[in-house]
């Protein structure tokens, strides 16, 4: 029961009307429970698993989808993931692969991949969320950096990972360093291609000339660039910005940041800073102490030219420590959505009033992103 078949009309009179208006009363049905009636019988799997069908679902239901990853080791339901549509509902939930043995975490989601650290010793995984292949990256230091004999449980990591349009490979970056041990400070750069030929492995290349900062919000990929804040106790002027390009495999040249040590009377705490993308482009993300957000879009990467877009009021008391927030995506309408960590939800602001709307409830969130690919593609829904 193809839906080539379904969507033909034979003589008047044969039915083709009423399989017509089931075809498109299933388009208007959301994924989650498209899934569930693939169980029904081998014709409903068959059509809901067709091509064209995934395709013509799609463009009724258009992303990107709100990625909110987990840590199994603080639920008991096994769910890795909740994708979550524009409006904040529910849509599929991913569980974890793994046999339970070992916790898992997402530490990032980004196209159609969702970072994943697992067990003891923090071993890398994507999880293609389309397909649910798990890629496992190999453990320990590239070849390049073993004669360090540096422990590599002594150590922290930042990875990210971005697809090369020219080749269309996927590719990671491993940045790490040991400077919180005591030991004479090593910063190491690595590159994995995902799914390349031959001996797969982490490839060493030249560290980046300054430190970067490791914490989440403080990197994010566009396209095949990654973007790192300096650490913080290099900068004496606006947090300088480095960026990896994955498909050279080099440090670009380092930029300065929009936002100055003084903004007024008022010190910039570094730890008020973020970087997000939005609209494909560089944003950082100032979080000032009367409880809103600048937003400062890079326009011209060469010159190093910011321009602040959108302050937004979140609705949230800096003096109680409840500021965590991080812009996700500027819906088609220009409302912002937000997930405010504090709290556990996603926030809606509309800058034509001035006004915030709670969405959902995630709960904490271990990593947090946005899933580009097909709600139907995506394997092992929970019920």
């Amino acid at each position: 029961m193809a839906s080539s078949s379904l969507r033909t009309r034979p003589d008047p009179g044969s039915g083709a009307m009423h399989i017509d208006a089931l075809y498109e009363i299933l388009l208007r049905i959301p994924a989650k429970e498209l899934c569930r009636l693939r169980a029904v019988c081998r014709p409903w799997r068959s059509l809901l698993s067709d091509p064209h069908f995934i395709a013509a679902h799609a463009a009724r239901h258009p992303g990107p989808f709100i990625v909110a990853g987990h840590d199994t080791s603080c639920r008991d339901d096994g769910i890795l993931c909740d994708i979550i549509n524009q409006s904040g509902r529910v849509i599929k939930q991913i569980r974890s692969t793994g046999d339970g043995d070992e916790d898992e975490w997402v530490i990032s989601a980004h196209l159609d991949f969702a970072c994943i650290a697992k067990g003891s010793t923090r071993r890398c995984q994507l999880l293609n969320l389309a397909t649910g292949d798990v890629f496992t990256m190999p453990e320990g230091l590239s070849e390049e950096h073993t004669p360090r004999k540096m422990e590599f449980l002594n150590y922290r990591a930042a990875v990210a990972f971005g697809k090369v349009a020219s080749t269309g490979e996927y590719k990671l970056l491993r940045v790490i360093d040991n400077g919180v041990f005591g030991n004479p400070y090593k910063k190491l750069c690595e590159v994995f291609t995902l799914g390349c030929s031959g001996n797969a492995r982490w490839r060493g290349k030249a560290a980046s000339p300054d430190t970067v900062d490791m914490r989440t919000y403080s990197r994010v990929v566009i396209d095949a660039i990654v973007y790192f804040f300096l650490d913080e106790n290099q900068d004496v002027g606006p947090r300088s910005i480095a960026s990896f390009d994955l498909s050279t495999e080099e440090w670009r040249v380092t930029i300065r940041g929009p936002v100055n040590n003084f903004v007024g009377d008022e010190l910039v705490d570094y730890d008020n800073l973020s970087l997000a993308t939005l609209s494909g482009s560089l944003v950082v993300v100032h979080r000032n102490l009367d409880a809103s957000m600048d937003l400062w879009f890079l326009m011209d990467f060469d010159n190093g030219l910011w321009v602040k877009q959108h302050t937004m009021r979140v609705n949230l008391c800096a003096q109680r420590n409840e500021f965590l927030a991080h812009p996700l995506l500027i819906l088609n309408d220009g409302r912002i959505v937000t997930y405010i960590g504090s709290k556990g939800i996603l926030r809606i602001y509309n800058p034509r009033t001035n006004t915030c709307t709670d969405a959902a409830e995630l709960g904490p969130c271990i990593g947090i992103g946005l899933y580009s690919g097909n709600l139907l593609s995506l394997p092992n829904g929970a019920t």
